[in-house]
C-alpha cells in the first residue's frame, strides 16, 4: 500500500503541471537586460542580519551584507570586511578592517560600525534572536578607524564562525529592528521591497554577461514555481522543491538541475529516559532495522546522501564514521538480549512516533513504522500540526520523533544537542543525554585555540554520540538548484548560499 500511494502522489503533481502548461498562453513579461528572476518559496522576512533567522532572509541578506569573516567551502573562517585578525589570548580577538570598504550610501565602513552592530545584538532591548550566540562577548572596543578588539568573559572558540554576521552603519544599528530600510556593504544594494517582490542591484560596474539585478519573487506553491520555470517566467529557484516534482523538471529540455548534499541533517530523535529506549541495545536495534537506502529512494528520489553525524562530510570538524548498516538479524538479536521477547502476536513493545502533518513527513514516518514492525516493534504514528508538534518536542514530550538540523556550519552544534546542561528549555538536548566525558570534551573544544585539538575533540564527541546512539542518523537533505536557459555557471553550495549567482552568467 505504501508503494502504490507514493506512486499516486508522484503522478498527481506531474498531471497538475501538464494541465497548467496547457492552460497558459504564450505571452509573458520579458526580463530587463541583466535581470535575474528568482522564485522564493517564502518572503524575505528581514534584511537586517541581526533578525534574519529564516533561510530565505539569511540567504538573500548575504548578498546585501558583509561580515568581519566569511566561511569557505570547508566552513573555515576567511577574511571578508576584516583583512586580518589575531587571537593573542583566550579572551580577546583583534580585527583589522580592509581599507576602502564602503556602505551602499557611500560612507566608509569603520571599527565604530562593527562595534555598534555587535553591541546592538548584545543589548537586551534590541531583542535579537542571535544574542545567545554572542553571549561570551563582554564588550567590543573600536581602538581606531580600522581596528576592533572583542573582549570575552569566557573562551569561545566558535565565536569566529558567528562573526560572518553582516555589519551595519552605527546609526542604523542604533535604531533597532530595520525590517525593510537597511544599508549594507555587500555586493548588492536594495532597490525596492514591497514584501512580496524584492529587487537588489549590484554595486559598481558589472562586466557584460554577469547578473546586474536580482529580482526575488515569492511563489509559495511548489507546483506553481515549477510551472513558472518551465514557462520562462522565472530563471532560477533553489530548494523547497519536493523530490517527486523533479521527474517533471528533468523532462524539460530548457531547464538545468544541479544538486549536492546540504548542511541540513535529517535524523530520528529518541527519548533516552524512556523505560524502553534508555537501553542502548534497543536504540541500536531501531537504527539497524532501517533500510535507509530504500527509504530515500522511495521518498526522496534517491537524492539525499546518507549521513552518520550532523556535520556535512566537507566540514573541517567532521569525523568519518562507519556507515550504520541495515541488519534485521542483528537488530532482532539485540532486542532478544535486552529481554524484549516477542509475544504471541509477534510484538515486543510499542512505540509512539510523533511527527508533523506535512505529507512528506507522514509518508516517511509510516515507512519507518513498517520497517520497525518487522522486528516486533508496534509503532503508532501520531501527527500534529506544526506548532503543537514542535512545542511537545522542545519540552521533551515524546518517545520518538523525526526532524532536521537546518544549515549547520558551527561544530558547537554538538554542545547545543549533547551537553548535559542543555536539556530543554535551555538548549536542544531533547533526548536528555548526559555523559560527563562528553561534557569535558565539549568544554575543552570551546576553549581550545588549536584547530587540530578542536578537530580531535569533536571527532571523539561524534564517535561517542554514534556509540551511544543518541540519535538515529538518516541523511543530508539535498540542495536542488533549477536554472532556466538564461542562466549558466551556477554551482550550488552545501549551505544553500546564493553567493554563487555573483559568478554565474546571463544570456539575454
Amino acid at each position: 500500500m505504501l508503494d502504490s500511494s507514493i506512486g499516486y502522489l508522484r503522478a498527481l503533481p506531474v498531471l497538475i503541471l501538464s494541465i497548467g502548461l496547457l492552460a497558459v498562453g504564450c505571452s509573458q513579461q520579458q526580463p530587463e537586460p541583466g535581470e535575474l528572476r528568482i522564485a522564493l518559496a517564502q518572503s524575505v522576512m528581514s534584511l537586517d542580519p541581526r533578525f534574519s533567522t529564516d533561510a530565505a532572509s539569511h540567504r538573500v541578506q548575504q548578498l546585501v551584507h558583509r561580515g568581519l569573516v566569511r566561511l569557505d567551502e570547508h566552513f573555515e573562517s576567511v577574511p571578508d570586511a576584516a583583512e586580518a585578525w589575531t587571537h593573542p589570548d583566550a579572551l580577546s580577538w583583534h580585527f583589522h578592517l580592509r581599507a576602502g570598504l564602503k556602505f551602499h550610501d557611500g560612507r566608509t565602513v569603520t571599527a565604530a560600525d562593527v562595534a555598534a552592530t555587535l553591541n546592538s545584538i548584545l543589548n537586551p532591548a534590541t531583542a535579537s534572536p542571535l544574542r545567545a550566540g554572542f553571549s561570551a562577548i563582554e564588550r567590543v572596543e573600536a581602538t581606531g578607524k580600522r581596528d576592533v578588539i572583542i573582549h570575552l568573559s569566557r573562551p569561545d572558540a566558535s565565536l569566529l564562525t558567528r562573526l560572518s554576521i553582516g555589519i551595519l552603519p552605527a546609526d542604523v544599528a542604533g535604531k533597532g529592528n530595520q525590517v525593510r530600510a537597511i544599508i549594507g556593504c555587500g555586493a548588492c544594494r536594495v532597490v525596492s521591497d514591497n514584501g512580496r517582490d524584492l529587487v537588489l542591484e549590484r554595486v559598481g560596474k558589472t562586466s557584460p554577461g554577469f547578473v546586474r539585478s536580482f529580482h526575488f519573487i515569492t511563489v509559495k506553491d511548489p507546483v506553481t514555481r515549477c510551472l513558472k520555470l518551465a514557462r520562462g517566467e522565472v530563471d532560477f529557484t533553489e530548494n523547497d522543491l519536493p523530490p517527486h516534482l523533479l521527474a517533471y523538471l528533468q523532462k524539460q529540455p530548457q531547464l538545468h538541475i544541479a544538486t549536492r548534499p546540504s548542511t541540513t541533517f535529517s535524523y530520528i530523535g529518541l527519548n533516552l529516559h524512556d523505560k524502553v529506549l534508555k537501553d542502548v541495545r534497543v536504540r541500536r536495534a531501531l537504527a539497524l532495522a532501517l533500510d535507509r537506502s530504500k527509504l530515500k529512494k522511495a521518498l526522496n528520489a534517491s537524492l539525499p546522501q546518507l549521513g552518520e553525524t550532523v556535520l556535512t562530510p566537507s566540514h573541517w570538524a567532521a569525523k568519518q564514521l562507519p556507515a550504520t548498516p541495515f541488519d534485521v538479524r542483528k537488530a532482532n538479536a539485540l532486542l532478544d538480549a535486552a529481554g524484549l521477547k516477542r509475544g504471541k502476536d509477534g510484538i515486543r513493545f510499542q512505540l509512539n512516533y510523533r511527527t508533523s502533518t506535512d505529507p512528506a513527513r507522514l509518508r516517511m514516518a509510516s515507512a519507518i513504522a513498517a520497517m520497525w514492525q518487522k522486528i516486533g516493534v508496534d509503532t503508532h504514528v501520531e501527527s500534529l500540526e506544526w506548532g503543537g508538534f514542535y512545542a511537545r518536542i522542545k519540552r521533551g514530550d515524546f518517545q520518538v520523533f523525526s526532524l532536521a538540523w537546518v544549515g549547520v556550519v558551527d561544530p558547537d552544534i554538538y554542545r547545543w544537542i549533547l551537553y548535559s546542561q542543555m536539556w530543554p528549555p535551555k538548549g536542544a538536548n531533547r533526548g536528555r543525554y548526559a555523559n560527563s566525558e562528553v561534557d569535558q570534551w565539549l568544554d575543552a573544544a570551546s576553549e581550545s585555540s588549536s584547530r587540530e585539538e578542536q578537530k580531535r575533540l569533536y571527532g571523539l564527541i561524534q564517535q561517542r554520540m554514534a556509540k551511544d546512539q543518541v540519535y538515529i542518523p538518516l541523511w543530508y537533505e539535498p540542495v536542488i538548484a533549477v536554472s532556466g536557459p538564461r542562466l549558466t555557471g551556477f554551482n550550488p553550495a552545501p549551505d544553500g548560499s546564493l553567493l554563487g549567482l555573483l559568478d554565474a552568467r546571463l544570456v539575454d
